[in-house]
């Protein structure tokens, strides 16, 4: 398959063919993971655990805020090129956004508030169907029209700002987060 006088190598992002593409897919994923997990975390605490709460979702902030800007700075950047991407990378761009302003909502109320879980709420429903909708869909697409190439760039590009945001203790190297 050819895009644009490129070659492009199909790869399936659910299985092990073609192992550099399947590494972003899989790092992807594992973020996805860790977030599912937090929020699961969170759910499971009482109203009474302010701590272990508050401690539990500035771990999902970090984790969903680094995510957020891997996905956009360099996947994202990469799938809008494309027509048969453009208009999903276009939806994600703006649940971030929304993701971000609920995130950000959050700094001016107490763990303890009912508003709180309320929000919680939102966020992962939110941010639940997207992570599945990026695999399930953006994925897919990504493996169709971009490269080896440009797939293992992407990898190594997400695993440097992750690591570069842990050195900076959740900083992202943009000064955001």
């Amino acid at each position: 398959m050819t895009t644009r006088g490129k070659e492009v190598h199909k790869v399936d992002p659910g299985t092990s063919q073609g192992k550099t593409e399947a590494d972003l897919f899989d790092l992807l994923r594992q973020d996805h993971a860790k977030a599912r997990d937090l929020f699961a975390r969170i759910e499971k605490t009482s109203k009474k655990e302010l701590g272990t709460r508050q401690e539990a979702f500035s771990d999902l902030e970090q984790e969903l805020l680094i995510h957020m800007e891997a996905e956009e700075r360099f996947l994202y950047t990469a799938l809008e090129q494309h027509l048969e991407s453009r208009e999903k990378v276009l939806e994600n761009y703006e649940e971030h956004l929304v993701a971000r302003t609920i995130i950000g909502a959050f700094i001016s109320l107490a763990v303890d508030d009912e508003r709180w879980a309320a929000k919680l709420k939102v966020l992962w429903e939110l941010i639940g169907r997207h992570m599945d909708e990026e695999e399930h869909e953006l994925f897919k697409v990504a493996s169709q029209v971009l490269d080896r190439e440009q797939l293992q760039g992407i990898s190594a590009k997400v695993q440097e700002l992750k690591r570069e945001a842990k050195k900076g203790q959740g900083k992202l190297p943009s000064g955001r987060a």
